[in-house]
């Protein structure tokens, strides 16, 4: 009996997310990138502003070049707080938005699997080339928002930027491969763990240990914070990234989308 070569549908794969969702990452991304700077132009800081430097900065500092790279870090500090987030969640929606349920809804899984071809392992190797190909568009933004505006790429963002994707998209994945409102029901699981954790996550009611069941999405704004950068401007030290926090988030997605692979094996696609 043949076998099918799942590995040789990756850079099919690839070259699917780059054209439908990758692109609409990046256009989504540009459209918001530019309208927050838009919001901060007034904020930006000038090559040479010797008439707005005061002395106390110059003490602080020592020269109007140090000054004006601790501006263009306070600005990069501001804006990646402000834009990260919903990037890596937009661009964890697009890149999981009908992974299964599209092909399932629309039947072309019959086409798909006409071959002894596993879907769990189909949809499983889909899951990483999705995230490859959002790395990629993640670093090519950081890449141009460096040559446009100052460098922001660091090795702990794009490390934090992969684990978030990790756990939004682990919990799209299941999702998608159980149910056919996927992108909806993503919205609506982070949406209510943002509620409820913020809500009772302080309780001491024995039914509070059920918010365990959810991901902790009420305190996703302090990775983006930590992971930021540096606030030169502000008394206030930087926070460091809270990497146990960053790993229960990315763990709850990574066991997602094992869930997945599983419903994957032992539900019908053809069940809508």
């Amino acid at each position: 009996m043949s076998r099918a070569r799942v590995g040789a549908y990756a850079l099919w794969q690839l070259r699917d997310y780059l054209k439908e969702r990758g692109l609409s990452t990046i256009i989504v991304a540009a459209l918001t990138a530019y309208l927050g700077l838009s919001t901060m132009t007034e904020a930006m800081p000038m090559p040479r502003p010797d008439d707005a430097i005061s002395a106390e900065l110059l003490v602080r500092f020592g020269s109007i070049d140090a000054v004006y790279t601790a501006r263009m870090a306070e600005f990069n500090f501001h804006f990646t707080r402000s834009i990260l987030g919903a990037l890596v969640f937009l661009g964890a929606l697009f890149a999981m938005n009908g992974i299964v349920a599209n092909d399932r809804k629309l039947g072309f899984f019959r086409f798909l699997f006409a071959k002894p071809l596993t879907p769990s392992r189909y949809y499983g190797q889909a899951f990483m080339v999705h995230w490859l190909g959002f790395m990629v568009v993640m670093t090519l933004l950081g890449m141009s928002y460096g040559v446009v505006v100052s460098p922001v790429l660091t090795a702990p963002l794009l490390a934090v930027v992969a684990l978030m994707f990790l756990a939004y998209a682990g919990i799209a994945f299941l999702l998608s491969a159980a149910a056919r409102w996927d992108w909806l029901s993503l919205v609506v699981v982070t949406v209510a763990a943002t509620f409820f954790w913020s809500k009772f996550g302080r309780s001491t009611h024995p039914l509070a240990k059920l918010l365990y069941l959810l991901p902790p999405m009420h305190r996703v704004d302090e990775v983006y914070v930590a992971v930021s950068g540096t606030p030169l401007l502000s008394a206030a030290p930087a926070a460091p990234v809270p990497w146990p926090l960053v790993g229960w988030l990315a763990g709850y997605g990574a066991i997602c989308f094992l869930a997945g692979l599983l419903v994957l094996r032992v539900r019908r696609l053809a069940i809508v």
